[in-house]
């Protein structure tokens, strides 16, 4: 019976085998949040997405059980030192591909927050791509302020949002 059983065996975990694979093709690491500011219920959240799969994937959708909303952006800061910041339409990676979401750059801005986030927390992040399961991802909260006493990030000028423009691309 088992000489029935081990080529049979055999044949299923080859043919499981790309199904396991596609479902590891998306990775995401380096995930990280700043403390709140007093007063906003807004913040930010940083992290390193690759594609190790052989198929482009789409991200669908971004949830946290700790925010109202998520929506992609991208930031810069000008010469005047105004931080500009836009949604982002869609987002895929290719095969390979490797994006850094970090300061003055692509983010994910978490509106809406149920409370503020403090230092040493996590706040779960959720991200939904074409044909992957739903993939979690723990952002530490990190101090808005720097040892030294620097702000650091565009959340530098979270606290003042009256320099801050929203451009819709």
């Amino acid at each position: 019976m088992s000489k029935k059983i081990l080529p049979r065996l055999a044949a299923l975990v080859l043919a499981l085998a790309p199904l396991a694979a596609a479902q590891a093709a998306i990775e995401i690491t380096d995930g990280w949040t700043r403390e709140t500011v007093p007063g906003l219920d807004v913040g930010v959240g940083y992290f390193t997405l690759k594609n190790t799969g052989t198929h482009r994937r789409e991200l669908l959708k971004i949830t946290s059980p700790l925010a109202d909303g998520i929506e992609l952006q991208v930031s810069s800061v000008d010469a005047q030192g105004v931080s500009h910041m836009w949604p982002v339409g869609k987002l895929e990676l290719r095969p390979g591909e490797m994006l850094r979401f970090s300061p003055n750059g692509r983010h994910l801005m978490l509106r809406g927050l149920k409370s503020p986030l403090r230092v040493g927390a996590r706040v779960p992040v959720t991200l939904v791509f074409e044909d992957e399961p739903p993939i979690t991802v723990q952002l530490q909260v990190r101090p808005l302020v720097e040892e030294g006493g620097m702000k650091t990030d565009h959340m530098d000028h979270m606290d003042h949002m009256d320099h801050m423009e929203h451009t819709h691309h």
